[in-house]
């Protein structure tokens, strides 16, 4: 890890590391994602084969499909060594991890938009201290607007500042000039979308929500969360 690499982290809150994973090492998991799709007769060759799930609201969608299809022993999968000791480094810190899971979403689930997100925090987001780092990992190429999870970058240092979370989530809430209001606080959103194999690093204090999948493939990312052993 470069002093830049660092130095970025620390101040937005999350880093990404472009082709941490192989094609090889990801194909694997998407090729049992589709299979347990169309077991499920969720998704196959390219139709929703599921009225009911196609009928959910898109994040009550995401919720569902990431309930129905696992993947045994998935954090040895995506996360390697390297990662690992990387993760580590940034904490500054021993981390374990405590939970993963598949996150997917189906294609075609609207307009995408940055009105009505669920922007929230897995943990006490008012620590100084890096309670926990959390990887998202892209089985599948991501496109822009293709459902990946979005970060407010720069969110964790806001009680740092002196500044209010909940007048944050009121701008990300009305919509109006919102990248010019989060803008005036240094922050900004991230799209996690990329390549298959790309991993992003992400500081657990950091806001962050799911988005809208309005691309025509589905959305297929891994995460796992590592906290303070």
């Amino acid at each position: 890890m470069t002093p830049e690499q660092k130095s970025s982290f620390q101040t937005k809150g999350y880093l990404r590391l472009k082709g941490a994973l192989s094609k090889r090492q990801v194909r694997p998991i998407k090729e049992h994602i589709l299979a347990e799709l169309s077991r499920l007769k969720i998704w196959s060759s390219g139709k929703n084969l599921s009225a009911s799930i196609k009928q959910m609201p898109a994040f009550q969608q995401i919720a569902k499909l990431s309930g129905l299809v696992n993947h045994h022993d998935l954090q040895s999968k995506v996360i390697t060594p390297d990662t690992l000791a990387l993760i580590n480094s940034l904490a500054n810190g021993k981390l374990a991890p405590a939970q993963s899971q598949l996150l997917i979403s189906l294609p075609h689930q609207g307009d995408w938009t940055l009105n009505g997100l669920n922007w929230h925090t897995d943990i006490s987001s008012h620590q100084q201290r890096i309670p926990g780092i959390q990887a998202f990992i892209l089985i599948d190429d991501v496109n822009p607007h293709g459902g990946a999870t979005l970060a407010l970058a720069g969110s964790h240092l806001l009680s740092n500042r002196g500044e209010s979370r909940r007048n944050i989530r009121e701008v990300l809430r009305n919509g109006s000039d919102m990248e010019i209001e989060l803008g005036r606080s240094n922050l900004s959103i991230v799209e996690m979308s990329g390549q298959a194999g790309d991993v992003y690093l992400m500081d657990m204090r950091l806001l962050h929500t799911p988005s809208i999948n309005s691309s025509k493939t589905i959305r297929m990312m891994a995460t796992v969360q590592y906290l303070l052993a």
